[in-house]
């Protein structure tokens, strides 16, 4: 009898080859084929088979049983590239480059955070807060929480809780101005310093007479900034109820250390020359 030393060796496998084994049932010597053991080896141990692409990140396809290519590609030096549209669920974090070609998601109240530069070439959604460290390029539109794009000449301002394309105060072309205000309640004795970005101040009253003072921000901080205060209907006749605005320092208020209005719907426009503050309307009933 031949030793099995003494067969040639064929490194070619296939399906129908065979060799001799026992059966641990029945102790009954039977052949078993090479595809006979393949199966076993996928359906009983959960072997892996199927192919796929250097560098790119594996899928598993189609039914659960086999690799195959994913539309993830990463290169030699850990750069991922993303072929199709993206949909983040949780927090995104980006501490390199990223740029976007397609379509990213990211869902619910997820934050984003790039801490490198930013292109996006297509629409993206981000749903919680997100933060740019570095430049942020985007190739279409950015729209607000209704989707509007906004039109030419249009700035992106806080509504507070989201934000919203509105025409600038100080360039309006062929379009409805609106100004944002900033709500007050002066009481008699009382003060604030407006600090607020609103360009706009309604100013309401509560109490008996006095003045109530609101200290303005530095001229010199806001070279040519215009603000607009009006007092609303709760504001008291008679004059006895003085809003004081007082200059910041030793700058001046059209002089003056201060600039007083007292009547209901009375108004002041001031603006900001650099070194100080210049009433440019004043209205009273």
């Amino acid at each position: 009898m031949a030793r099995i030393s003494s067969y040639p060796i064929d490194s070619t496998i296939q399906d129908k080859d065979s060799w001799i084994g026992t059966e641990s049932t029945n102790r009954v010597t039977r052949n078993f084929t090479a595809e006979d053991i393949a199966n076993y080896v996928v359906t009983s141990t959960s072997g892996v088979t199927g192919s796929g692409t250097f560098n790119t990140i594996p899928l598993w396809t189609p039914d659960g049983t086999k690799l195959g290519d994913s539309n993830i590609n990463q290169d030699a030096n850990g750069n991922i590239t993303v072929g199709v549209n993206l949909t983040v669920v949780d927090d995104l974090s980006v501490q390199g480059d990223f740029e976007v070609d397609n379509t990213i998601t990211v869902n619910g109240s997820a934050d984003s955070v790039f801490n490198g530069p930013v292109t996006f070439n297509n629409n993206n959604t981000f749903n919680g807060e997100t933060v740019f460290e570095e430049e942020a390029n985007f190739q279409s539109s950015v729209t607000d929480q209704t989707s509007n794009p906004g039109t030419a000449g249009q700035v992106l301002v806080s509504t507070g809780t989201n934000v919203q394309w509105t025409d600038s105060t100080d360039v309006v072309s062929g379009s409805v101005a609106v100004l944002i205000p900033y709500l007050t309640t002066a009481t008699p004795g009382g003060s604030e310093t407006y600090n607020e970005l609103n360009n706009i101040v309604k100013i309401g009253w509560s109490g008996g007479n006095g003045i109530y003072v609101i200290n303005l921000p530095s001229a010199a901080t806001i070279p040519y900034r215009v603000i607009r205060f009006v007092t609303n209907g709760t504001y008291p006749g008679g004059g006895s109820h003085k809003v004081r605005f007082t200059a910041a320092g030793t700058e001046t208020i059209d002089g003056a250390a201060f600039f007083e209005i007292s009547k209901v719907y009375e108004g002041l426009s001031i603006w900001s020359t650099g070194t100080e503050w210049v009433v440019i309307q004043a209205k009273a009933h």
